[in-house]
């Protein structure tokens, strides 16, 4: 009687195991479907100014929008040296003078990267990303105050 329940049992599993197993031999593709590009508009105390000097110090204030998509980050180099990075989508920063290494006329860049909108699974997390740079001129002035 025992075996016999030992029998039956086998029987049984064996008989479920398939069930225990799945496997898809389906392809399913999809086309992610873009959406409209975002609009970025970035505006600073800069836009004005016509070679802004830098005697000791000099405030950039800045306000980036995306309309239709997500601000991501923003890098401001002058030349080769990174002055400023962030996260936020309005704030200030400062450019010293001590940034340049001759007088004269260098570039602020200010490097903004934001969604593509191109519905991928790259964009929906936050990796696929447009960048536009914005470029001004400032003048250090490095004789100029003491």
């Amino acid at each position: 009687m025992r075996s016999y329940r030992l029998f039956l049992m086998l029987i049984l599993l064996w008989s479920g195991l398939p069930g225990c197993f799945f496997t898809d031999t389906s392809v399913y593709q999809t086309e992610p479907v873009a959406g409209d590009p975002p609009n970025l508009t970035v505006s600073t105390n800069l836009d004005t100014l016509v070679d802004p000097p830098v005697n000791d110090s000099l405030e950039v204030i800045y306000g980036i929008e995306v309309s239709g998509g997500k601000f991501y980050y923003m890098f401001a180099d002058v030349g080769e040296n990174p002055v400023f990075e962030s996260d936020s989508s309005s704030g200030s920063f400062w450019i010293r003078s001590s940034l340049a290494t001759t007088a004269g006329v260098d570039t602020l860049m200010l490097e903004i990267y934001y969604s593509t909108n191109t519905n991928t699974l790259a964009d929906k997390v936050g990796y696929d990303a447009n960048v536009e740079q914005f470029k001004y001129p400032v003048d250090f002035n490095l004789g100029g105050a003491k």
